[in-house]
């Protein structure tokens, strides 16, 4: 019982379970970022809905050759003639710097797995911390929600001939929720980290203790 208590509580498995709900964050993020799907616009009737990323958008084009339509063309990025306000760009930035932290820890965390942690044994404490940062700038990418892209979006443009939107009122939508998990998974892998580093200093005091126990005992 006391060995399975250990082994629950010992600084690798904790640093296992930061590796785990990190990686999980930074795919989550990659899959937020990726989509053309961070919020949404609904029309009143419920009969359409436009989506909008944080660094692209959903393209539809009206087909009226005999059969009135609208056609979904892809995620296309937005055009030079798009005024990015300053939420709109915080959001953008605090959604790179997640990208480049998430692979710098995906980075240490192969390496580490790749050496072992006997050999090689990564700084859990600022880990943590810098995995904490990443939480904090992943929820700070929904700024978005109180940009211009939300609150005045004018690219639903010749969609509103067709159909009546709030265009000051936009939706979660796909992308905003893998932002969302993703805060929760690098908070997670935070506590993990920080939990690994405080259970290896107890570890490390137990031997250092022992040793010391023992040269006393061993004395004449």
């Amino acid at each position: 019982m006391l060995s399975t208590l250990s082994l629950f509580r010992s600084w690798e498995t904790y640093s296992f379970g930061a590796d785990v709900f990190g990686a999980t964050a930074f795919l989550l993020t990659l899959v937020g970022s990726a989509r053309c799907d961070f919020i949404k616009f609904t029309s009143v009737d419920g009969t359409f809905t436009d989506h909008f990323g944080v660094w692209r958008y959903g393209q539809w084009a009206f087909l009226s050759n005999g059969q009135q339509a609208w056609l979904y063309e892809g995620c296309f990025p937005y055009a030079d003639s798009v005024v990015i306000d300053s939420k709109w760009k915080a959001a953008r930035a605090f959604d790179a710097m997640v990208l480049i932290g998430g692979l710098l820890f995906f980075m240490i965390s192969a390496f580490s797995a790749c050496l072992g942690k006997r050999t090689y044994t990564r700084p859990n404490g600022i880990v943590g911390v810098c995995l904490l940062l990443l939480g904090l700038f992943s929820g700070l990418t929904l700024l978005v929600l109180d940009s211009n892209l939300c609150k005045k979006n004018v690219l639903l443009g010749e969609l509103m001939q067709q159909f009546v939107f709030n265009n000051d009122q936009c939706e979660l939508s796909t992308g905003a929720n893998c932002f969302i998990s993703a805060t929760v998974f690098w908070f997670a892998a935070a506590l993990c980290s920080l939990s690994a580093s405080r259970s290896k200093s107890e570890e490390n005091d137990e031997v250092e203790g022992g040793l010391t126990e023992s040269l006393i005992q061993g004395e004449p």
